[in-house]
């Protein structure tokens, strides 16, 4: 989820707080309370200080430890004591409001298809529910309905009817993604995995299906299944594959998926290795992907990770790639 949904989600936690008898008989503590929902609504996303060790770091790291059940409480405690001295009193209050904004965030991210490494330490599989697209327009459009009533009704008992219905909201996208890889498995019962990318119309996903032999992509609604294209499992110089592999860029773009796989162009100076993300395509364009260029002689070999925006940004950053020493950032 974006950084502008979680601050409208932290809002709509603050206003939720007013249902406490401490927060809303205490204006500094509320006012207090509210910042705290709204940081602590993005905490966990402050791992975005990874980008300051390469945009490799960032992309290992984001939604790891940050986002995992230890590191929940921490942020909350931080925020916290950081936001006390301004509250006035009862700390455990502005805790506990600020600890549900932390959990709140971790959860809207497992709904949707990038999900979070939450059982880190312990364990470094990503967890995804594949229930609702990345950036929501239903979950806006409900807080700021919420935000509109409050002018007329108290902002708690509001807020606590919005909550209702987003929980009902989130259990609908959530069984209807249950319900369906199961109706698509029945069908394809050969398959290895099964991937539902959620679309912001509800009851629609793109998907992906791996077989043994080849991946499967189309779109799925209730009305039935459409395929659009397949790619064969097939590793053309599986020794180049590998080896890059090595490098850190690829390493760390592979950190963060479990859904790339690799492709080798032939050009006349060397060969370009293509890890891309399977889920996410335009068409038959995977525009996050890992990309190393390994020059004929095999001396040279510049890097890239990253999602395009354009083919033309694309065809820019293999030309800069097969024609420089040096990797782009």
């Amino acid at each position: 989820m974006d950084t502008f949904s979680h601050v409208v989600i932290g809002l709509g936690i603050g206003a939720l707080a007013q249902l406490d008898p401490v927060v809303s008989a205490n204006e500094t503590l509320t006012q207090a309370v509210i910042l705290g929902t709204v940081i602590g609504s993005n905490a966990p996303d402050f791992d975005f200080l990874y980008r300051l060790k390469g945009k490799g770091s960032y992309i290992r790291n984001h939604r790891g430890l940050s986002h995992s059940f230890p590191a929940l409480p921490l942020w909350a405690t931080i925020v916290s004591c950081i936001l006390f001295p301004f509250a006035g009193s009862s700390f455990f209050h502005l805790f506990l409001w600020t600890f549900l904004a932390v959990i709140l965030h971790v959860v809207f991210d497992l709904f949707n298809v990038h999900g979070t490494q939450l059982l880190r330490p312990y364990s470094r599989k990503w967890i995804a529910f594949d229930a609702v697209p990345l950036l929501d327009p239903y979950i806006l459009l409900i807080h700021f309905l919420g935000f509109g009533l409050i002018l007329f009704y108290q902002a708690g008992i509001t807020f606590l009817i919005i909550y209702i219905i987003l929980f009902f909201y989130l259990a609908i996208r959530t069984l209807s993604a249950i319900l369906s890889k199961k109706h698509l498995q029945s069908h394809f019962i050969n398959s290895e995995r099964i991937k539902l990318i959620p679309r912001i119309t509800l009851f629609k996903w793109d998907i992906l299906i791996e077989t043994q032999a080849d991946f499967l992509f189309g779109i799925y609604t209730l009305r039935g299944l459409t395929i659009e294209h397949t790619l064969a499992k097939k590793i053309d110089f599986p020794l180049l594959v590998s080896n890059s592999r090595n490098d850190h860029r690829v390493s760390d773009f592979l950190a963060c998926t479990n859904y790339a796989y690799p492709f080798v162009d032939v050009r006349k100076n060397g060969y370009l290795v293509y890890w891309k993300d399977l889920r996410f395509r335009t068409k038959r364009f995977f525009p996050t992907l890992a990309i190393q260029f390994i020059s004929s002689d095999f001396q040279k070999k510049n890097s890239y990770i990253g999602t395009f925006n354009s083919l033309k940004q694309y065809k820019k950053v293999v030309r800069k790639l097969t024609n420089s020493s040096s990797s782009i950032n």
